[in-house]
């Protein structure tokens, strides 16, 4: 198997034409009063986990070039209560 046979995996979901989210900007939110923003997604088992952040930081954060939240490794190899064998 080579590895560009790896990258061809999964569905590929796209919004239909027409159909686009609304988007708000970052001055609107301020506008808003919006104090803190909640960061949300699905780990590896599919567990939903999030972040909340002060909306002045997550304005710095979206500035930098590679947008990000930071992640336990302890997180990545945690089973029940329990680090994973050979995690740590």
């Amino acid at each position: 198997m080579s590895p560009s046979d790896l990258v061809h995996h999964g569905v590929q979901y796209t919004i239909p034409s027409g159909q686009q989210k609304p988007t708000i900007t970052l001055d609107e939110l301020k506008d808003r009063k919006i104090e803190y923003v909640r960061i949300m997604w699905h780990d590896m088992v599919n567990h939903v986990k999030s972040r909340i952040v002060p909306l002045e930081y997550f304005e710095k954060l979206l500035a930098t070039s590679r947008p990000g939240v930071p992640v336990s490794k302890a997180a990545l190899g945690m089973v029940f209560l329990a680090l994973a064998p050979g995690f740590g």
